[in-house]
């Protein structure tokens, strides 16, 4: 099971007590948790809590952070972190192109 960073957090300031500050970093695999890899940065874990819990991303295993999405919709931690508009270091950046584009009518 890979390693993954989480780098960021779309449109957030980080001002936030407890998160996402601490949700960053990297994540290593911890255990499989109900069907799912489950993985931490020692600080966060974000785990499959169950068909009734789905899931999770909470402080620990004992935790729970209200109802997630089904491992049937989110197949992975990964994709649960992206969901939560996290970005990973391994997602590939939109960035603009800075082609110019014709004025309209002069072409």
């Amino acid at each position: 099971y890979p390693t993954f960073e989480v780098t960021g957090q779309a449109g957030s300031n980080f001002n936030r007590i407890g998160a996402p500050v601490a949700m960053l970093g990297m994540y290593e695999f911890d255990k499989m948790y109900n069907g799912a890899a489950a993985y931490t940065n020692y600080k966060y874990i974000v785990f499959y809590g169950g068909a009734r819990d789905g899931w999770q991303w909470v402080t620990g295993y004992n935790f729970w952070a209200g109802y997630g999405p089904a491992l049937s919709e989110i197949a992975d931690a990964q994709g649960f972190i992206k969901s939560k508009q996290f970005h990973l270091s391994t997602d590939e950046e939109d960035y603009p192109t800075f082609e110019e584009e014709p004025e309209p009518g002069s072409v």
